[in-house]
């Protein structure tokens, strides 16, 4: 593995209003690397779906918290992992790594759509605990 490129981190209040900010930091971050929107979308679909994540589900009585972003590549491979203080994801709320097969109704109607979407829109997540609190890492291949 290499060494970790153009690491950048930003801080944002646990507020809906975030994600535009999210949105327009990741995008920033992505211009030298010149890719396309069409390649750009479904990352910011995953961290925005994350990040509304743990606004609403991990902060849901929080409003002063706040959470990072840290966006870092490596190799020929782009991530970007938030960390928050909030309510971990319960254990069974993370789906498995592997997801090819389609989700039943009675799967989608009882929860877990947006981890399922998030899964589908990288091409790794990954997740930690550790004393500076929960670390999502959504992490996608650049083209080419």
């Amino acid at each position: 593995m290499t060494q970790t490129e153009h690491a950048r981190r930003i801080t944002l209040p646990s507020g809906l209003n975030s994600l535009t900010t999210l949105g327009v930091a990741l995008r920033e971050y992505l211009t030298p690397l010149g890719v396309g929107e069409s390649w750009i979308y479904p990352l910011d679909l995953a961290l925005c779906e994350a990040a509304t994540n743990i606004i609403l589900h991990g902060y849901a009585d929080r409003p002063e918290a706040s959470f990072e972003a840290v966006f870092s590549r490596d190799g020929d491979a782009v991530s970007v992992t938030l960390v928050d203080s909030g309510i971990p994801i319960p254990g069974d709320k993370i789906p498995p790594p592997d997801l090819d097969d389609a989700l039943t109704l009675d799967q989608v109607m009882t929860g877990g759509r947006g981890l399922y979407l998030i899964y589908r829109c990288v091409d790794e997540v990954r997740y930690w605990q550790s004393d500076q609190g929960n670390h999502l890492m959504l992490t996608r291949r650049l083209p080419g």
